[in-house]
């Protein structure tokens, strides 16, 4: 595992509250990736956007998370919908 190689999966109980839990996991991996603050800040934000809806499934098995870096880019997919920020040259 390194900043730009690293692989991290966790399921988030659907529940729209959820969605902190999936932007603090989000800031964690922008801080460990070294990416800019300003840019980080705005990709933890999107991600939040995008767990509010997945997170509103009555599925009780949860929402899957997961958080990715590689190929030159930090990737969070929560339940199917990627998002995905530019690391660092």
């Amino acid at each position: 595992m390194t900043p730009t190689s690293f692989l991290f999966k966790l399921t988030v109980p659907n529940d729209p509250e959820g969605a902190t839990i999936v932007a603090i996991m989000a800031a964690h991996a922008v801080e460990y990736a070294v990416i800019e603050a300003a840019a980080g800040a705005a990709f933890v934000e999107r991600v939040r956007a995008a767990a509010l809806p997945a997170l509103k499934s009555s599925d009780p098995r949860g929402c899957p998370v997961e958080f990715s870096a590689g190929d030159g880019r930090l990737t969070v997919t929560v339940g199917g919908h990627s998002l995905s920020e530019p690391l660092p040259a």
